[in-house]
């Protein structure tokens, strides 16, 4: 049987698109039909009918999922999220409260609270096409909507899973800067991780997921942080001409990978 979802006519926008993209991933053997219009109070009524963004009513056991009509509710791609249990997970995602708040209260504000008059210059060509043509046929996206929600559900649990692995990584200090190491060839996570931290950590320390050697990465927080400033030394394969990031030819010991820190930090 195919069950039926509901969604507002008239321009497509990520809120509804996004919350109709995790239905569609928490339900895989499912064949949908959306449809693009008002609906009727029956159908608002019907626990069978899934209504998002659109009906005047929040009520996940009816399958209804709109906030408009309450400026207290999150934008509809959260409430589903809530709904089908992904919320916490999803949480994680940097992008995740700042799509809610662009839904629900507009660029001018959100970019007030972000000190920037120039949000427009964030928005992706790409999500527009992709919005547009949703818009037009609905139904020829199903596919890729579908891979489009399993993808983010599974970059929100692998990003839930490093910020675990960060929060029990090391944290030692060098000359004021902090050195956040991990004994690990995948640094996903550690900027996300540092930029919720009270008192983030300059450096990070990872093996290299690309050669047998260390990588140092400056984090966003210590510009002043070069590694270019080791370029040349004999255990140094690699340094970025920006300085954000080098790698060792070898796994030396740790006492020495932290010596070429400190030679990247400045006098």
């Amino acid at each position: 049987m195919t069950q039926l979802i509901i969604t507002h006519p008239g321009s497509s926008h990520f809120d509804e698109f996004f919350a109709l993209c995790l239905i569609l991933a928490h339900h895989p053997d499912t064949d949908f039909s959306i449809e693009r219009r008002e609906p009727t109070p029956q159908e608002v009524a019907d626990p069978e009918i899934w209504v998002v963004d659109i009906g005047g009513e929040h009520d996940p056991a009816t399958r209804n999922f709109d906030h408009h009509q309450n400026i207290n509710l999150s934008a509809s791609f959260v409430l589903v999220a809530q709904a089908l249990g992904y919320a916490e997970t999803l949480s994680s995602l940097p992008w995740w409260r700042f799509k809610d708040r662009i839904d629900r209260f507009g660029p001018v504000k959100v970019g007030a609270e972000l000190g920037t008059s120039e949000l427009r210059t964030t928005y992706s060509p790409m999500e527009g096409w992709m919005l547009d043509m949703f818009a037009k046929k609905p139904n020829d996206f199903l596919c890729i909507m579908r891979q489009f929600g399993q993808k983010a559900l599974e970059s929100a649990k692998k990003l839930t899973e490093q910020l675990a692995f960060w929060n029990q990584a090391r944290c030692l200090e060098i000359e004021g800067y902090g050195i956040l190491i991990g004994d690990t060839d995948d640094s996903e996570g550690a900027q996300e991780f540092n930029l919720r931290q009270p008192n983030p950590a300059s450096v990070c320390l990872t093996w290299d997921s690309r050669g047998d050697g260390w990588k140092l990465l400056r984090f966003d927080n210590a510009p002043e942080i070069d590694f270019s400033r080791i370029d040349g030394h004999p255990d140094v394969k690699f340094t970025h001409k920006t300085g954000f990031v080098a790698k060792t030819h070898h796994r030396i010991p740790e006492a020495e990978v932290l010596e070429l820190v400190k030679m990247a930090i400045p006098r």
